[in-house]
C-alpha cells in the first residue's frame, strides 16, 4: 500500500522566477524527499491519533503505524529522479486504508476483542490462563458470529462480560489514513516549496 508522487509543477510568473524554477526543478529530489516523509508522518499521526484511540471505533493496527517510519523493514520509501513513492509492505494496510472482508488464516476463527480497552492491549484469547475465559454460544441475528467469550468472574480485570466475539469472517468499513489532507497540501505549497525554491540562494 503506497503513494506515488510525480513531480508536476504549474506556475506562472516573471520569465526570470520561471527560468529559476526551471533550474531548480532539474532536481526535485530535495522536495520530493521532504513531501514523502512528511506524507508518512501526517499517516503515521492518523493511525495513532485517529484510528487507535480508545474508543468503540478503536481500530488495532499492529505494526502499521510503526511500518510508516523512513527506514523501517516493512517501510516503502522509494526515493526517485522525479517521483517519490512512500507507504507499507504490511499486508494488512490496504485492508485498513480500502476496507473489506477479513478472514481467518490458519485458526478456524477470529477473535473479536468487545471492551474497548481490551482492544488495545494486543491480548488474544490464547494469552489468557486456562479456565478464565468460557464459552457461550451466540444466537443472536449476526450471521459470521458463532460464540462469545466470557469471564464470568472479571479474573483479567476487563469486566464480567463477553470479552471476545469469535466469527468465522469480518467486515472491515474502509479508515483511510494514507493521503494528503488539505494541511498536508497547504504545508507542501506555504511551507515545502518556498523552502525548496530559497535552497542555494
Amino acid at each position: 500500500m503506497a503513494i506515488n508522487i510525480r513531480t508536476r509543477i504549474e506556475v506562472s510568473g516573471p520569465a526570470g522566477d520561471l527560468a529559476e524554477i526551471g533550474r531548480k526543478m532539474r532536481n526535485p529530489r530535495p522536495l520530493l524527499q521532504a513531501v514523502g516523509v512528511m506524507g508518512m508522518l501526517s499517516a503515521t499521526v492518523r493511525l495513532n491519533d485517529v484510528l487507535g484511540k480508545k474508543s468503540k471505533d478503536a481500530v488495532r493496527t499492529g505494526r502499521l503505524a510503526g511500518s510508516l517510519m523512513v527506514g523501517d523493514a516493512d517501510s516503502v520509501f522509494e526515493l526517485g529522479e522525479h517521483q517519490v513513492e512512500f507507504g507499507s509492505n504490511l499486508p494488512y494496510a490496504a485492508q485498513v486504508q480500502y476496507g473489506g472482508t477479513i478472514m481467518p488464516r490458519e485458526a478456524k476463527a477470529l477473535a473479536i476483542p468487545i471492551p474497548v480497552e481490551l482492544k488495545s492491549s494486543r491480548l488474544w484469547p490464547k494469552d489468557f490462563e486456562e479456565g478464565i475465559l468460557q464459552f457461550v454460544p451466540y444466537t443472536g441475528s449476526k450471521p459470521n458470529v458463532f460464540g462469545l467469550l466470557f469471564d464470568p468472574e472479571g479474573k483479567a480485570g476487563y469486566g464480567k462480560g463477553p470479552l471476545y466475539a469469535l466469527a468465522y469472517w469480518v467486515t472491515q468499513e474502509a479508515r483511510p489514513f494514507l493521503y494528503f489532507s488539505d494541511e498536508d497540501v497547504r504545508v507542501i505549497n506555504e511551507e515545502l516549496w518556498p523552502k525548496f525554491l530559497a535552497m542555494g540562494t
